[in-house]
């Protein structure tokens, strides 16, 4: 009692004013201490804010400490990578994308970065397999799944292209792009039968649906349609895309759904006003003769259908009908000389079918994807052909039947797209 008082005889009250005062400093130590600690952090944040705003390069420099930090290095490193991507130096992506823990947390996204980082620099085998390999650990990840279908589309493994695609929709089924694109891919296989039409069919419906202002899509699909018979559709779609889509495709389509579905006055309209335009179209030129069949000027139908053919030498479909006249003509040797032509045709698209099957299973193969493009050549699909050239040189860059026969069709093709 009496150790608890002063010399005055009064209890001390500066004890409750020193806990207070270290209790403070206290807070004020740990709170600095946590202000240094998340450094780190923050300025990861504000790279990866910087890099979501379009300012790549504004990025790096705030990825130095975050990468001298163990806890933060790895996500800093993906971060680097996925920036020399963004300015066009996938070489300056590797280093950062190998100091990243194979067996860590990050090792499937690091693994997806590396694919895409081999595939900015054409080297598509490669890219497939770190694809792939990130696919293991994260299956349902939309973006490494679009990457898959471009890197396999380039290489010419429509198999895997389709099965990305497929699986990208049923992961992002409001994603309306991958449905057209579905679609279109599975339209270009050869083995085109009446369930994969279908199949075509409903992806194209599906990205209608969910993005309504496709009038190429709408075009593709009233294709799709007429193929199928469904002709009152493929109308509907063609009127939804009338004045936004090249003419001549426009009017030949409708100009076949009107005479397939008998109206010959609506048929006889749209060549009119296919002639005041100067549209040329081969399918507007086959039906100049099958009109001209119907009323019996049969020459004149000769004469048409010659100029289909001409213009398009490399569908079964112009020879089959030019034959059918012949035959009535009484030129039984020139009719027989079409059909030989239709059934080469039809033969070469069933090659190219066991070819793409062939190209799937030896993703790596230059040789089959050279013969696909030597193949694509005879049947008049020029950009096709030039595609598979492409693919082969991903495989081995020192092909040289590949090179060459690319050289070879000049400025026939365009460029291939950006990704």
């Amino acid at each position: 009692m009496d150790e608890a008082r002063d010399q005055s005889g009064r209890s001390p009250r500066g004890g409750p004013l020193i806990a207070a005062v270290a209790v403070a400093l206290a807070l004020l130590s740990w709170g600095s201490w946590a202000w240094w600690d998340g450094r780190p952090g923050r300025h990861l944040d504000r790279a990866a804010r910087l890099v979501e705003q379009g300012r790549p390069a504004s990025a790096r420099p705030w990825l130095d400490l975050p990468e001298q930090t163990p806890r933060t290095a790895d996500r800093a490193r993906l971060l680097r990578a996925q920036i020399a991507l963004e300015l066009g130096s996938p070489s300056a992506a590797v280093a950062p994308l190998e100091q990243i823990d194979p067996d860590g947390p990050l090792a499937a996204e690091a693994a997806f970065w590396k694919g895409k980082a081999l595939l900015a620099e054409g080297n598509l085998p490669f890219a497939l397999a770190w694809f792939a390999r990130s696919l293991q650990e994260r299956p349902d990840d939309p973006d490494c799944l679009r990457a898959m279908a471009v890197a396999a589309y380039d290489l010419g493994d429509l198999e895997t292209v389709l099965r990305s695609l497929r699986a990208l929709t049923r992961v992002r089924p409001d994603d309306h792009a991958a449905w057209r694109t579905l679609g279109l891919v599975r339209l270009q296989m050869p083995d085109s039968g009446d369930r994969i039409m279908e199949e075509v069919a409903d992806a194209y419906r599906t990205s209608l649906t969910l993005y309504p202002h496709q009038p190429q899509a709408r075009l593709e699909l009233a294709d799709v349609l007429l193929r199928q018979g469904h002709l009152h559709e493929a109308r509907e779609q063609l009127d939804a895309c009338r004045g936004r889509v090249p003419e001549e495709q426009h009017l030949s389509l409708l100009a076949r759904v009107s005479w397939e579905l008998g109206d010959r006055d609506q048929t006889l309209a749209l060549l009119d006003q296919a002639r005041e335009q100067g549209l040329e179209h081969p399918d507007l030129s086959a039906i100049r003769g099958l009109i001209a069949q119907a009323e019996g000027r049969l020459d004149a139908a000769a004469a048409w259908f010659d100029r289909a053919v001409e213009q398009d030498p490399f569908t079964s479909r112009r020879y089959h009908q030019r034959a059918a006249l012949l035959r009535i003509l009484g030129r039984d040797e020139q009719a027989a000389a079409d059909a030989r032509r239709a059934e080469e045709l039809r033969q070469a698209v069933e090659r190219m079918s066991a070819l793409n099957a062939e190209a799937a299973a030896r993703p790596t193969d230059p040789a089959v994807r050279c013969r696909l493009g030597r193949l694509s050549e005879r049947l008049g699909r020029v950009e096709l052909a030039a595609s598979w050239y492409r693919a082969a040189l991903a495989c081995d860059p020192g092909h040289r039947e590949a090179a060459d026969a690319l050289a070879d069709l000049g400025g026939r093709v365009p460029a291939p797209p950006g990704h």
